[in-house]
């Protein structure tokens, strides 16, 4: 079972949507993981010259919450996002023209609003 599982990630990893380059001018903590997981967006965007058609990119997306969540958190919003990606979130999320491109908007903010409790919602 845990071998179909690692299988499944694995496959799910490696099958995402194509990388985005961000340049940023501070490092953050966990660039070094982002390089491991971008690597295979590479190659992949490479081999299938495919377009993520969604916004801000899986990889970007990923990158944001490990970056704003820890790697425990991220990393399964990662995954959640890699699973919608292309498949029901286009019927869902409204389009927005990136680049002379439509894409479907979907930010981290509008998927980890369970993060925060109601109270923090309500201001005085």
């Amino acid at each position: 079972m845990l071998h179909t599982c690692l299988i499944m990630t694995c496959m799910l990893f490696f099958a995402a949507c194509t990388h985005h380059s961000v340049t940023q001018p501070n490092p953050s903590l966990y660039e070094d993981f982002l390089d491991i997981y971008r690597g295979p967006l590479n190659h992949l965007n490479a081999v299938k010259r495919g377009v993520c058609p969604m916004h801000p990119s899986c990889s970007e997306y990923s990158r944001q919450a490990v970056e704003k969540h820890g790697f425990a958190i991220g990393w399964a919003m990662a995954m959640d996002r890699l699973l919608r990606c292309g498949r029901d979130e286009l019927r869902r999320a409204p389009k927005i023209l990136v680049h002379g491109q439509w894409k479907f908007y979907d930010p981290l903010s509008a998927n980890d609003n369970w993060w925060y409790s109601a109270a923090e919602d309500i201001t005085p």
